[in-house]
């Protein structure tokens, strides 16, 4: 083991569970992959995310397991929460060594492709881009880091695809699948009932909202799924949920799902009311306008975030009636018809 991976490890153990932070290349610190131990006298040794395809990933995964007398080769089982790089990149290496099955939600190859797209794909999605006021050489420049990508992320096949409501059997430890899309497509949670435990991915988590990625259609003409109301839809459905820990992919165990919600409705409302009074000032505007209005000091570094987010902001105004929707030289505008009041959007959730 590295005296750098010696220095920086976290591990940390929560009765059976143990949380594996590795490092990621991409601005996000670390991702935490988390580790179910056996019973006694089980050998049944689950894994929940990977970390990126790094061999430096590799390393710190593996110095975790080694503190507790565990390696990578005991995993029986690998779960997916989602399929983006930092949860799925050493998936296909942990199974070569190991001989575990990997299982994951049905959706996942999507993302997949959404990572590793062909030529044809991504003909469709600068086509698609121009729509909201992209160049292609915006689309070129949001996408320059699909090389890296490519050298970094190895998917593979899942051996078992679960749905909503499925049940991961683990020796007195079982798993309640409950899907939550809205991140992206697959994006599942993981509920144990006995103990009040669920493993949150990147749908919930302690120090940033989640951003809900922008949805290309299937094909040209196709539906687009609006995802940050997607999002809240799924954040609604664990809302209910009794829950005492929750083990997030980013950041440390917290406790209060519903505290962190309300605070994820609370910025979105925040951000509707700028993006109107941007459209009240400047009247009908691109989605790409807007991006460059709502966040003027990141939108050419950050892309793709930016069209996500301004995207999902717009798609609650306009699903709620707040904007109209013109295109103008096959290019979308949107034009303010009422500002969103505060409790307009979000409606309360019984529990």
């Amino acid at each position: 083991m590295s005296s750098a991976v010696e220095q920086t490890l976290g591990v940390k153990r929560f009765g059976r569970i143990l949380r594996i932070p590795t490092p990621t290349p991409f601005g996000v610190g670390d991702i935490n992959s988390y580790v179910i131990l056996p019973e006694p006298g089980s050998d049944e040794l689950v894994l929940i995310d990977t970390g990126v395809g790094t061999d430096e990933a590799w390393q710190f995964l593996q110095a975790g397991f080694n503190e507790y007398d565990y390696a990578i080769e005991d995993i029986t089982l690998l779960l997916l929460t989602h399929a983006h790089t930092d949860h799925f990149g050493q998936a296909s290496r942990i199974r070569d060594v190991s001989g575990c099955e990997i299982w994951g939600h049905e959706n996942v190859y999507s993302t997949v492709e959404g990572f590793l797209p062909s030529e044809e794909r991504i003909k469709e999605e600068k086509a698609f881009l121009r729509g909201f006021g992209f160049s292609a050489e915006m689309y070129d420049k949001a996408y320059d880091y699909r090389e890296f990508i490519g050298e970094i992320y190895k998917p593979c096949k899942l051996d078992r695809e679960f749905k909503d409501n499925d049940v991961v059997p683990i020796n007195g430890f079982d798993l309640k699948v409950i899907h939550t899309p809205g991140h992206c497509p697959e994006e599942v949670v993981f509920w144990q009932v006995e103990s009040r435990q669920m493993f949150s991915g990147d749908h919930l988590l302690p120090d940033v909202t989640p951003v809900c990625l922008l949805d290309f259609p299937a094909s040209p003409g196709a539906e687009r799924t609006h995802t940050l109301s997607q999002y809240y839809q799924s954040a609604d459905k664990v809302i209910p949920y009794d829950i005492s820990h929750i083990y997030p992919s980013h950041g440390d165990v917290f406790e209060d799902h519903r505290a962190l919600i309300a605070g994820y409705k609370l910025s979105t409302e925040r951000r509707l009311l700028k993006i109107s009074k941007i459209l009240e000032q400047y009247g009908m505007l691109t989605p790409f306008e807007v991006g460059q209005y709502l966040f003027p000091k990141v939108w050419e570094d950050q892309l793709y975030a930016v069209i996500s987010e301004v995207m999902g902001h717009l798609d609650l105004m306009f699903d709620e009636g707040f904007v109209t929707m013109h295109e103008v030289e096959s290019v979308v505008h949107y034009k303010l018809h009422r500002v969103p009041r505060p409790g307009a959007i979000f409606k309360p959730v019984s529990y």
